[in-house]
């Protein structure tokens, strides 16, 4: 029986070598399946985030390509009531009261912020405010 023993130990430690290799290469096996899943859905959330993001940077360009074209509308549109003001006071009445004055100083004062803060130069309106300030007063 000694002798069997001593036959059948050396077998039987390679065979439990070899089922403790299987065990531990199947542990191994599912580690690495379970990163490179962790490595795919970090990949894809990127992705994903990655195309949220450049939808939204479209979307805040479009909208402030909206926003200047809206602002040189109404900059357009100041401009215009401006100017149809000053040259009905200057051409037409050649004077002016207190409150309309004041009324195109108030408009003026408006334009003059608006394109200040977006860096337009309009020194022709500038000009015409200050000759319509300069008008006598004229009784409403």
């Amino acid at each position: 029986m000694d002798h069997i023993i001593t036959w059948a130990a050396p077998i039987a430690a390679a065979l439990l070598t070899c089922a403790g290799q299987l065990w531990l290469n199947t542990r191994f096996k599912r580690a690495d399946e379970k990163r490179d899943q962790a490595r795919a859905d970090t990949d894809a959330k990127r992705r994903a985030e990655a195309e949220w993001r450049d939808n939204m940077t479209k979307r805040l360009d479009q909208q402030d390509e909206r926003i200047e074209t809206i602002l040189r509308a109404q900059c357009s549109q100041t401009r215009s009531d401006i100017i149809h003001k000053c040259h009905r006071y200057l051409d037409d009445l050649g004077r002016a009261s207190t409150e309309e004055k004041a009324a195109l100083h108030a408009e003026h004062q408006e334009y003059a912020e608006m394109c200040a803060a977006n860096d337009i130069v309009n020194s022709f309106v500038d000009g015409l405010v200050k000759r319509v300030m300069a008008l006598p007063e004229r009784e409403i």
